[in-house]
């Protein structure tokens, strides 16, 4: 495989999964009590929008870049516009508009998680697939800049969560040479931009901010990714062979793509909890409220590692071990979180999310890809982001607010939340999926390819 080739992936995947990063890890605290003070329903619903943008979006997106419009153009055009919508909302400051804009920008980003995997996989070619987890890997490297990124942004003069990380590896010392080099050469440069009267000292929306210029400049990347032409239907095709979402959609025919799909969906459920929960949860256990996303991401951390072992899980254990060795690090997770002590273990469960994501998600994605043909693979990775975080984000998202309302207690004129009992829900219906999974999936022929099984 060519350098040049793989680079431009890998770039494509850091800048993807970056923007997201900034604003999904850091939108709470925009929300919640350290700014707007919106109300925890309201915060549930406001979550629930990438889950409805990946819900139409991917369908709609996903049969124009198969049929109609090279999928780098396709790219180019959510990423810009979905930039301009970012940047509006980051001055929204009541539910509706932060709603309604989230919304539209959702149904513009959430499809391109898919292209991206589609544009990988066409680049690639069926004899170099085993090269996607370590492009993929990436995107996983982005997602954890971001969330850095933006916290050395706020917290740019001291630190902290830098300093607490070179402590744990007995590098302290190190971190003040640093960081007095930071501040005599950084920190005056930032104080300057600071001061321009549109762009002002950091605050907790300037996730959106941030995030909405990084899409920008993302999307002219988008059109020096490798030419990715749609592949049009025949003529004299069937009617249902002409819809690239009808062929996806007849996938459901086979019952290991069927329980797949589901049980990715039940699980999504719990990813949306994640994503609306472990924010205030990290607070509630002494960490600082501009350091939380930061924290997030050791997930990620743990997730590059597992990605390297991917392919070779795959090929020692198969599809169906792998994923319920990922599934039950959830499980573990969970389980520990309803425990909710000490907070090392707390901080440490964190990276059984990497885990997790890396043996579940993303080889179920290779499983999709295998399964679906040529000329739909693009919407069948769509279909996939659909059901995790379309309906499982919605329904998940929108059930985290509502259980958090209903855990949280008001004592002595203070609001405390009963975590125990808001990541038992999560947990069990963690456990029912594995016991469904273990029992309905078979690694079977789908259609007319061969299963990712073992060698």
């Amino acid at each position: 495989m060519r350098f040049g080739l793989r680079f431009r992936l890998s770039l494509m995947m850091v800048l993807q999964y970056a923007v997201w990063s900034i604003w999904l890890n850091n939108l709470n605290q925009r929300l919640d009590k350290n700014d707007l003070k919106l109300d925890l329903d309201s915060i549930g619903d406001i979550f629930s929008v990438y889950g409805f943008g990946a819900i139409l979006g991917p369908f709609i997106l996903g049969q124009i870049a198969d049929r109609y419009l090279a999928t780098e153009k396709v790219l180019f055009l959510a990423h810009f516009v979905g930039g301009l919508l970012l940047i509006a909302a980051g001055y929204a400051t009541t539910f509706w508009p932060i709603f309604l804009l989230l919304f539209a920008y959702c149904n513009l980003y959430m499809p391109t998680m898919g292209l991206t995997n589609s544009i990988t996989f066409r680049a690639l070619g069926p004899e170099n697939q085993k090269d996607f987890p370590g492009i993929r890997l990436w995107g996983t490297i982005g997602w954890i800049a971001g969330a850095w990124a933006f916290t050395a942004y706020l917290d740019y003069k001291k630190l902290g969560f830098f300093d607490t990380m070179f402590s744990l590896v007995g590098l302290k010392s190190a971190f003040a040479s640093l960081l007095v080099s930071w501040n005599e050469n950084v920190v005056p440069l930032m104080e300057r931009l600071f001061a321009v009267s549109w762009i002002g000292r950091p605050q907790f929306r300037d996730c959106l901010r941030l995030a909405g210029v990084l899409s920008i400049v993302y999307s002219f990347y988008c059109l020096l990714l490798p030419h990715t032409p749609p592949t049009p239907a025949s003529a004299t095709d069937p009617r249902e062979k002409r819809s690239a979402i009808v062929q996806s959609l007849r996938l459901m025919r086979y019952r290991s793509f069927a329980v797949l799909i589901v049980i990715a969906g039940l699980i999504g459920i719990m990813l949306a909890f994640y994503f609306a929960c472990e924010n205030p949860f990290l607070e509630s256990i002494g960490i600082k409220p501009e350091q939380a996303g930061a924290y997030m991401t050791i997930g990620q951390i743990a997730e590059i590692v597992v990605m390297i072992f991917v392919p070779f899980a795959v090929a020692k254990f198969g599809v169906k071990k792998t994923m319920i060795i990922g599934a039950s690090a959830w499980a573990l997770r969970f389980g520990l979180s309803a425990y909710g002590k000490p907070q090392w273990l707390m901080i440490s469960t964190i990276a059984l999310h990497g885990f997790a994501f890396g043996f579940f998600f993303v080889v179920a994605q290779m499983f999709v890809d295998r399964a679906a043909g040529a000329n739909i693979k693009a919407t069948a990775q769509s279909f996939l982001v659909f059901v995790v975080y379309g309906l499982g984000t919605v329904v998940g998202s929108g059930l985290a607010g509502r259980v958090r309302k209903l855990n949280t207690m008001n004592i002595d004129g203070k609001d405390v939340e009963n975590w125990t009992g808001i990541w038992l829900g999560p947990f069990i219906l963690t456990i029912l999926c594995i016991l469904a999974f273990a029992l309905l999936f078979r690694e079977e022929r789908i259609g007319d390819t061969e299963p990712l099984e073992r060698t």
